[in-house]
């Protein structure tokens, strides 16, 4: 019994001890608000383009905008000038803070913002934002943009993690702590035999060029991180809608007279049919109640598996189809207005 209480008197002592150099080394206040901690940069890039080039329509989208849409064909077609903005894994929430922090900002409004989406994403702010995705949504976030900091993360804890995110200075760096344990691990070894960190970062990356490291882990990792937008609390678009972003994106466009438009593209989902149906009939009904514009083609049956390269993107094919479909309903949009 005298020694478990010595044991916990000495843990008590450590994680004290831990959490002082902690805030010391951070310059963080406890207790805090919960959520992440945001620097105080960031990017501007795409307000400067816009501003510089003027475009009539921009694109926002992830991996299935780059290879479903062809931005050149697209302009010829409408006639305009089309901008696209898209990264591989991009989100609703990376979405949103472009949205609001780049394209709103701008000096130049675009007449059109078309996000081309696919599932469930409109409604899952929870959707990639942890690790490495956090690193690239701070980029384009302010260091208080509380709705990012709510929807994304607050919104999802429960009361144990939001005791340990006000309160436990270890809980709040865990990130920090374990990519500096990471990186001692990854670089103390190979400085040994006199290889410093860009011969190490090199090596490492010849090893995932030429595939000698197993992928079906990274593939089990993206397969993982996709059945989040099928669960059944994602699927219900009603009990999801108003913590998203919808209403906020919504919002900014009327404020700032640009004809806000949503564009779903065809992809493989690995959920119920009947429950994509309900979920995209919920949506359809919520846009048109907020009068913005809904152009479907996920479940355009022009489009079949010869147009598809994967179960996520179109090929060569389906991107000329996907964008002459998207720009004739851009036009007849257009003519509306």
């Amino acid at each position: 019994m005298r020694l478990l209480v010595k044991f916990f008197i000495a843990l008590t002592l450590i994680l004290a001890a831990a959490s002082f150099l902690l805030l010391q080394k951070f310059g963080v206040s406890f207790p805090r608000d919960p959520g992440p901690i945001l620097d105080r940069e960031f990017r501007s890039n795409h307000r400067k383009y816009l501003e510089a080039n003027r475009p009539q329509i921009v694109l926002m989208g992830d991996s299935t905008l780059l290879f479903g849409v062809d931005p050149e064909a697209l302009a010829e077609q409408t006639g305009k000038s089309v901008y696209s903005i898209s990264y591989g894994g991009m989100s609703s929430a990376m979405w949103y803070l472009i949205m609001k922090n780049n394209i709103v900002d701008s000096v130049h409004k675009p007449e059109q913002l078309v996000i081309v989406f696919r599932s469930t994403i409109l409604t899952a702010p929870g959707f990639r934002v942890q690790g490495y995705n956090l690193a690239r949504l701070d980029e384009y976030a302010r260091p208080r943009d509380y709705l990012f900091i709510q929807n994304s993360f607050v919104n999802l804890m429960n009361p144990v993690e939001l005791m340990a995110e006000k309160y436990f200075p270890l809980y709040v760096f865990r990130g920090s702590l374990r990519d500096g344990v990471d990186a001692y691990l990854r670089y103390s070894a190979p400085a040994l035999a006199g290889c410093d960190r860009g011969c190490t970062d090199g090596t490492l990356y010849q090893m995932q060029e030429h595939r000698f490291v197993n992928l079906s882990y990274i593939e089990g990792d993206a397969n993982a991180s996709e059945a989040y937008l099928y669960t059944d609390q994602q699927m219900d678009f009603g009990s999801q809608v108003e913590t998203s972003y919808l209403p906020a994106m919504i919002e900014m466009a009327k404020e700032n007279n640009i004809h806000l438009v949503f564009a779903r593209i065809k992809v493989i989902a690995d959920a119920p049919q009947y429950k994509l149906e309900a979920y995209n009939k919920a949506l359809s009904a919520y846009l048109a109640e907020n009068n913005v514009s809904y152009i479907d083609l996920g479940s355009d049956s022009r489009f079949t598996e010869d147009h598809l390269e994967g179960s996520l993107h179109l090929n060569e094919k389906g991107k000329a189809l996907f964008t002459k479909l998207l720009a004739d309903a851009l036009v007849k949009l257009s003519l509306g207005d």
